[in-house]
């Protein structure tokens, strides 16, 4: 007779062992896209947090390439690390699959066969998801979560350490030479870790498979635009970009999570001599 390998009594015990030894030592939490915008504050929440953090990031010393990924020590995996850009996604969508969806399911995998709880970028893109290599990227990353995988869906993030040729940096820098009428969510990196940070506290099993993360407030780009004191031309938005991605943000709200910055008056700040 073929002998089980454990019982349900075995599993029970081993799987609390597990858990009393992770309470008895700082929390390991892995990092993919450390270096990036919002790896990067995370990274320095967690650590003032007292939180041991891994890192998996390409401009590291050495760089860890997260096709390597080793799960070894770690009690949580925040899973950062993705290519972003919707246009650049049409000129190689095969460059974009092998690394938002190929890298992206085996570390769902790793995690979900050694019982590590998982938070990874998805986007505000999953709405639209049909409309881009890079949306569709992200319409498959939630379909293949498992149990205890919980997907972040971004709306348009601003803040220190923004990439340069997003808009609200380039706004900042007057380098915007035309503006559209999409209509866009933009939240601060603050609020956004301030997000991960809530749902981290709380017992995955019981949160839902997925959260839009922005402000629940649209703002017309080219309203933000004049805003700043810039009259530019207005054109057209490309095919592949969702006219207004404002997120549905009551499923974090009731979880106690608020946003704290206001793009207007931001902008306002930064461009207004006070």
């Amino acid at each position: 007779m073929r002998k089980s390998l454990y019982n349900s009594t075995d599993l029970w015990y081993n799987n609390n062992i597990i858990e009393v030894k992770r309470m008895e030592r700082k929390m390991n939490v892995a990092v993919t896209g450390s270096r990036g915008f919002i790896g990067s504050h995370l990274k320095e929440r967690l650590i003032a947090d007292g939180k041991d953090v891994t890192e998996w990031d390409l401009r590291q010393d050495p760089p860890k390439c997260i096709k390597d990924f080793d799960p070894n020590g770690i009690d949580y995996v925040i899973h950062l690390a993705a290519y972003a850009n919707v246009r650049k996604s049409i000129e190689d969508p095969q460059k974009y699959w092998a690394n938002n969806v190929d890298n992206t399911t085996r570390i769902q995998k790793i995690c979900n066969y050694n019982n590590i709880p998982l938070m990874f970028a998805s986007s505000s893109c999953i709405h639209n998801w049909w409309l881009s290599p890079y949306g569709t990227t992200k319409k498959v990353n939630e379909e293949t979560a498992f149990h205890n995988q919980v997907a972040l869906r971004f709306t348009t993030v601003y803040g220190k350490g923004a990439r340069e040729s997003m808009f609200i940096p380039k706004l900042l820098d007057n380098k915007v030479e035309y503006v559209t009428e999409h209509i866009r969510d933009f939240i601060h990196v603050s609020d956004v870790i301030e997000a991960i940070i809530l749902l981290m506290s709380k017992n995955i099993g019981m949160l839902e498979k997925a959260y839009d993360i922005g402000t629940g407030i649209g703002n017309k780009v080219s309203d933000l635009a004049e805003l700043a004191g810039h009259k530019l031309p207005i054109k057209g938005g490309a095919e592949c970009e969702a006219a207004d991605n404002t997120a549905n943000i009551k499923d974090l709200v009731s979880l106690g999570w608020k946003p704290k910055t206001d793009v207007t008056e931001y902008i306002i700040k930064k461009t207004i001599p006070h």
